[in-house]
């Protein structure tokens, strides 16, 4: 009987570990890929432009795949809107290829051009690369077929456009802190070209040697737009004080430093008591003084 349970337990283990590896594969070769998802390009008067960006087929199946140009618009916190305009930028987009198959495991160069209407002066213009596949109805007689999009940033910005200044406009954290905190700064591009500021948090004990760097998450900023840089820190203590300074360098070079304080929640009853210690003491040592002058 003990014989027959262990053959059994071993039999469940081997399908269970081909069930999951067979999962993984099958979650590896999922859908398309590319090589970026943001392209940026520098537009001069009476220049056209071209772009590029490789894609590959991971599925075990011929995917159909489509390109399409759209306008967008980035608001602040980096929220993106789908704007459907006649003549917009995304017009000026014409791709080698708008539909094409994929074999597995092909990799292909998507190029494009971009020609600019005459007189037309760019400062800044949005768009993304839509690319959409679908397989073959006859490569999957059975089964599951995957399929979906991809979204590629397209960013065009004048030549003439060098202004990349920012600004923290707020600061938000709690003055009373347990053994974790959360912290935001919301950061402000007031300059006509997008960037990624250099953002960091250092965290300081003033009475102690303890001192910690942390950074932010990149995130690019857009002209006239705001993003909250957010933090987690952790390994606080309730009876802790904290100096906390924030610096961030914007794409000029110039950098900002704003500084606050955070205190453990049970700082002020930990404080109390020094106090209370510190006035025993010192009544203490007067008394001792008037003892001492008597005699």
């Amino acid at each position: 009987m003990e014989k027959r349970k262990l053959k059994f337990f071993c039999l469940l283990i081997v399908l269970l570990g081909y069930f999951f590896s067979s999962e993984k594969v099958l979650a590896d070769n999922a859908g398309l890929s590319v090589d970026t998802s943001l392209i940026m390009l520098r537009t001069e008067p009476g220049k056209d432009l071209q772009f590029s960006f490789n894609i590959k087929n991971q599925t075990a199946v011929e995917q159909v795949v489509h390109l399409e140009e759209k306008d967008i618009l980035i608001g602040n916190e980096n929220e993106l809107t789908f704007v459907d305009v006649t003549q917009g930028p995304s017009s000026w987009v014409a791709f080698e290829q708008n539909d094409f198959v994929l074999k597995p495991g092909q990799l292909q160069v998507v190029k494009a051009d971009i020609k600019f209407p005459k007189n037309e002066k760019i400062s800044n213009a949005q768009m993304m690369t839509m690319v959409s596949f679908a397989p073959e109805d006859s490569s999957v007689p059975q089964g599951p077929k995957v399929s979906g999009n991809i979204g590629v940033y397209l960013i065009l910005s004048s030549s003439d456009a060098q202004n990349a200044a920012g600004k923290v406009e707020k600061l938000a954290y709690l003055k009373f802190v347990d053994k974790t905190a959360d912290v935001s700064v919301v950061y402000a591009n007031g300059g006509n070209v997008q960037f990624v500021p250099q953002s960091k948090l250092s965290i300081a004990n003033p009475f102690t040697t303890e001192r910690r760097e942390i950074s932010f998450e990149n995130h690019f900023v857009f002209p006239g737009k705001k993003v909250t840089f957010t933090k987690n820190l952790s390994g606080l203590s309730v009876f802790g004080f904290y100096e906390i300074r924030y610096s961030f360098k914007d794409g000029n070079g110039q950098l900002l430093e704003k500084t606050g304080y955070v205190v453990g929640k049970l700082f002020p009853i930990l404080l109390l008591i020094a106090l209370l210690v510190f006035g025993i003491f010192i009544k203490k040592l007067i008394k001792i003084r008037k003892e001492n002058s008597k005699t």
